[in-house]
């Protein structure tokens, strides 16, 4: 028995020795799996909020009240609107071309000249996105914190009307949410065990990780992999002596300024990753030191008994992490009948890749949301961009996309249309009077009337101030514009009930035809009516006057 009992026991340590080989390496296995997709989903984290920040900035560039900052107020107003739809975004400011402060978040730093901080003179260049830097300007204005302030830049050149350059927008976002982020990033388990992730500059900074190496260099083999563009996750002895298990990857786009190239790491040590394999190994060893005094055919049943689970959950670990590589849902981990031990790890393991999956669903949500935020906010600044904030009507811009689209349809339909120019007489003495309110109730219902007073199919558009335009389309009679002028002029005299006060005002009309066989120069076209309405100006007001046809403007 004894002779049986010491094959068995040697049989048994040998089972052990393979069976506890492939623990630890699957355990490592399944440990660097998870550090490396952690890696990636900060990664992509970090990626998406500097994207977002790129676009939003980018859509502000193009905002009239941003790139001709004239109502400070209004400006601020559209700045701290964005700040309170995106929290992170500590501080918006738009400043002119020679670097003063015009209008930004809370009024903090109006007027003060910024042409030394590195996101203005980046903003000069083009999108920008500037690194991890400590506050120096905002600091002492913002609110007390229990982390130090912290920023990442993005920042975009405003252009005028011709292109040139008129100032920079930027925004300083709150380095917190980073912090937030790796910290929603680790369940309470891994941080439990020692898991951190680490965001490090290509100097060796690190940026974001444990308090002790916060703003301190470090060096590793991880570390330089990322910097390198790699991704990926390995075993190495970090700076404390101590051994990691460590995933990588890099974030930002090589070449493009508006993305920010940092590494991402995400470690362990390797003994805490690696701590239930032991005490699994532990277990198994001692168990197999009883079996050995046992009779030999005790023994290989219960050999048998203990292989059997062990082996079942393997095929289900090995086949969870095959389609974990292949980008497909793993499949629910079995509970193992067996001894407990078994039980025990197959429940572990069938919860950790449900919380693994549904950490991964709640991502994929969370990114729908932001996507499906990004494209309704995106739509609603396109349209604020084609219409009027006062009076409705569209604007300038809508005015010279629709001009081009008039002269197409009068050459295919051979039929002439006009622009009428319409400007009000008498305005800026309401406007004195009466106040600027007032005002803009009267341009309200002025531009109201126009647009009642013509058919459905033509269009009216509020180009500047108190300036207006009518395009007239699929005219029957070249004397129709006229006409039309003729009734506007009677609709426009006739009083606006205000709030305040009754007011009757006029309107100059100056009226350009454009025949089908008209060359296609809408910048001509509108010059034409422009000059008639200067024309019934002088002319004492109040009146209707006629360009001439193309080609005798200058003689005119």
């Amino acid at each position: 028995m004894l002779v049986v009992s010491a094959a068995v026991a040697l049989t048994m340590l040998l089972h052990l020795a393979l069976v506890s080989h492939f623990a630890h390496q699957q355990a490592r296995k399944e440990a660097q799996l998870r550090l490396q997709q952690l890696s990636w989903q900060m990664r992509d984290s970090l990626n998406r909020v500097i994207g977002n920040a790129a676009a939003n900035v980018k859509l502000l560039s193009e905002l009239p009240q941003i790139r001709s900052v004239q109502d400070v107020d209004l400006t601020r107003n559209a700045l701290e609107s964005l700040q309170r739809s995106v929290p992170e975004y500590a501080w918006i400011g738009v400043t002119d071309a020679e670097a003063r402060l015009l209008a930004s978040t809370g009024g903090l730093l109006e007027g003060a000249k910024v042409d030394a901080r590195p996101w203005f003179q980046a903003g000069k260049k083009g999108l920008h996105a500037s690194d991890y830097h400590p506050a120096v300007m905002l600091g002492k204005l913002l609110p007390k914190a229990a982390d130090p302030w912290r920023f990442v830049d993005v920042s975009a050149p405003l252009k005028g009307s011709k292109g040139e350059f008129v100032g920079v927008v930027g925004v300083h976002m709150s380095w917190q949410w980073a912090r937030n982020r790796a910290r929603e990033l680790l369940t309470p388990a891994l941080r439990e065990y020692g898991a951190e992730v680490l965001v490090v500059r290509d100097d060796g900074t690190v940026l974001l990780g444990p308090p002790d190496l916060i703003e301190q260099r470090i060096d590793s083999a991880s570390l330089r992999l990322a910097a390198a563009g790699e991704t990926g996750s390995m075993s190495e002895t970090g700076p404390d002596g101590k051994k990691y298990l460590t995933g990588y990857s890099r974030t930002g786009v090589n070449g493009d300024p508006a993305t920010l190239r940092w590494s991402v790491l995400v470690r362990h040590t390797e003994d805490a990753a690696l701590a239930d394999s032991r005490n699994l190994e532990r277990r198994m060893v001692w168990l197999s030191i009883l079996m050995a005094a046992v009779l030999a055919g005790c023994a290989a049943l219960l050999a048998r008994r203990l292989t059997r689970p062990m082996n079942a959950l393997g095929n289900a670990i090995e086949l969870a992490a095959q389609e974990t590589d292949a980008g497909r849902a793993a499949p629910e981990i079995p509970v193992v009948a067996g001894f407990h031990e078994a039980q025990v790890l197959s429940r572990a393991l069938r919860e950790l890749v449900r919380s693994e999956e549904s950490h991964r669903h709640a991502l994929e949500t969370m990114n729908q949301q932001l996507e499906s935020t990004v494209a309704l906010r995106t739509a609603e600044l396109e349209a604020l961009l084609l219409r009027d904030v006062l009076t409705g009507l569209p604007n300038r811009r809508a005015l010279m996309q629709t001009l081009p689209d008039a002269m197409e349809r009068a050459a295919r339909s051979s039929k002439p249309c006009a622009l009428l120019f319409l400007d009000m007489d008498g305005f800026k003495a309401v406007n004195d009077t009466h106040g600027h309110e007032e005002g803009d109730e009267l341009l309200r219902q002025f531009g109201s009337r126009i647009a009642e007073a013509v058919r459905r199919t033509d269009t009216v558009a509020r180009l500047a101030g108190d300036e207006f335009v009518v395009i007239l389309e699929n005219l029957a009679h070249l004397g129709d514009a006229e006409e039309k002028a003729h009734t506007l002029m009677a609709g426009l005299r006739q009083p606006y009930v205000l709030k305040t006060a009754t007011v009757s005002v006029g309107a100059s009309v100056g009226v350009a035809l454009h025949l089908p066989q008209d060359p296609a120069d809408l910048n001509a076209w509108l010059a034409r009516a422009d000059h008639a309405m200067y024309v019934a100006k002088r002319g004492g007001k109040n009146a209707v006057a006629i360009a001439p046809a193309t080609g005798k403007v200058a003689a005119a």
